[in-house]
């Protein structure tokens, strides 16, 4: 998948040490869950290059490059359950607030409904100042917060509908 500036590709072997350092960087994990010690993090991303080595859609992980530089600079994945798919960016210290998550959702929310034949899509957090960011990023997108579907008061969950997304994807 591409945009102007990325290619989001699925993970490959050579994204070993990008995924761990993501994963284990406290400034990166700081927002989203505590880091994972080093032997964890390489077990998650083999566990990644499994899932998307099965041919059934199910969980998806894709590397992000910058395509003027030709480097990772993060990853994306798509966390499926059913019909719905947990969607989630993290991007390398350096590449934030540059906009990246937003052009990143473009295509990975398209394929999604499209590619997966998804019906919901959404995205949970820790409830802190930060959340606050996440609502206007993803409110562009027709993401809407539903604090009446998370059992874990401590998290905030952003819903996408398949139909809320065909509305705001249809030609005006």
């Amino acid at each position: 998948m591409e945009t102007d500036r990325l290619r989001l590709r699925p993970m490959e072997a050579r994204d070993e040490a990008m995924f761990c350092h993501l994963y284990t960087d406290p400034d990166v994990m700081r927002r989203i869950v505590a880091p994972l010690s080093a032997d964890a993090a390489a077990q998650s991303f083999q566990s990644a290059r499994r899932h998307n080595a099965k041919d059934q859609p199910g969980h998806r992980f894709w590397a992000i490059d910058d395509k003027g530089s030709e480097e990772a600079i993060g990853m994306a994945a798509l966390l499926r359950t059913g019909d719905s798919a947990e969607l989630g960016v993290m991007l390398r210290n350096g590449w934030w607030n540059r906009g990246i998550s937003s052009e990143a959702f473009v295509p990975l929310i398209d394929h999604a409904f499209l590619g997966m034949g998804l019906a919901l899509v959404y995205a949970q957090r820790p409830d802190d100042d930060h959340a606050l960011i996440i609502d206007r990023l993803l409110g562009r997108f027709g993401f809407a917060r539903t604090p009446d579907r998370v059992e874990d008061k401590t998290l905030c969950r952003w819903e996408l509908p398949r139909a809320r997304w065909l509305i705001r994807r249809a030609p005006a």
